[in-house]
């Protein structure tokens, strides 16, 4: 698979001798089955091996199959087909079994944020790990956790939301927190298809092609403003789910821990921070409206993904003849 990357590079998550990459660099890695990014190292799933690259650099042979990584600045979490959960810090270790977790059940899905892991069982049950949560989760299709909140995706397109909420970043027009997933009114009718969960900021991509944001908008990540220059729209934080006003359909999305990143049919557009060049290589900081950042309208794009500072967008290579 051939990854494009950027941004934050200093432990050398990424194969360039540079701190920043400034501009989108592509490498083919072989057999790559996933690959996430925190703060430190760059995690990468090689035909059922775990590699880590940063500040870190090891290759980690894992009986049983993976099925899911997840990490953060101080961890990776592993799923295996089993069901069984492993966290690597200094070393592997098996993850202590969930609270009241029936015999027969097992955790099919996990996200890890800074403060906060998430994991859903086979019969539904949702863990704001280790504690299990009062919420039927049998529908529930996807998970992805910022830094202190989790979104929920059911099959049906509906969103919940629960953790911290002092930036808007849960969508219920409100900015306390919610210890049990909720539904967010303001998607409810709209066919949701895809989720992302940003530091304090959260995205959902409807089956249309538009995009709903709220939360922090500190850097600009929610695309707010309408004007050309780069100043700030005054907007800081914005607790109900808002749809982006643009002339075109988004396919997928990404987001970082203050940067935002979508794309259309070929071309890949950014909002927020852009300190260390996780949008693209220029002089401003932040950038306040959707802007374009690269052409891959030449790329079979699979997915796009950002770690806390950088963006990737993996591709399929393509066959020769």
């Amino acid at each position: 698979m051939k990854v494009f990357y950027n941004g934050f590079n200093l432990h050398r998550q990424f194969p360039s001798s540079e701190n920043l990459v400034e501009s989108f660099i592509d490498h083919v890695y072989q057999d790559l089955g996933n690959i996430e990014v925190s703060y430190h190292n760059a995690v990468l799933l090689v035909a059922n091996v775990l590699v880590l690259r940063g500040a870190k650099n090891e290759t980690l042979p894992i009986q049983g199959k993976i099925t899911q990584i997840s990490c953060n600045e101080d961890k990776v979490l592993v799923l295996l087909d089993n069901g069984e959960l492993l966290k690597i810090t200094d070393c592997v270790t098996k993850v202590p079994k969930l609270m009241d977790l029936d015999c027969d059940d097992y955790i099919t899905r996990i996200s890890c944020g800074s403060k906060l892991t998430t994991a859903l069982t086979k019969k539904g049950v949702v863990y704001n790990v280790p504690n299990k949560l009062d919420f039927d989760g049998r529908e529930i299709v996807d998970m992805k956790t910022g830094r202190e909140h989790c979104l929920l995706l059911d099959k049906t397109g509906n969103v919940f939301s629960f953790g911290r909420g002092s930036r808007g970043q849960l969508g219920h027009g409100s900015l306390e927190d919610e210890s049990e997933p909720k539904l967010i009114e303001a998607l409810a009718g709209i066919r949701i298809e895809a989720i992302e969960a940003g530091g304090w900021h959260s995205c959902a991509l409807s089956q249309e092609g538009d995009l709903y944001r709220w939360g922090w908008n500190g850097n600009g990540q929610l695309g707010l403003s309408d004007r050309e220059d780069s100043g700030e729209d005054g907007v800081a934080v914005m607790a109900t789910p808002q749809v982006l006003d643009v002339d075109y359909n988004i396919r997928k999305i990404g987001c970082g821990n203050r940067h935002t990143v979508v794309l259309t049919e070929g071309e890949l557009y950014g909002c927020g921070w852009n300190k260390y060049k996780q949008l693209k290589n220029d002089k401003k900081e932040n950038f306040y409206k959707m802007t374009c950042l690269a052409d891959f309208s030449k790329e079979i794009v699979e997915t796009i993904k950002c770690g806390p500072w950088n963006t990737l967008v993996l591709c399929k290579e393509r066959k020769l003849g």
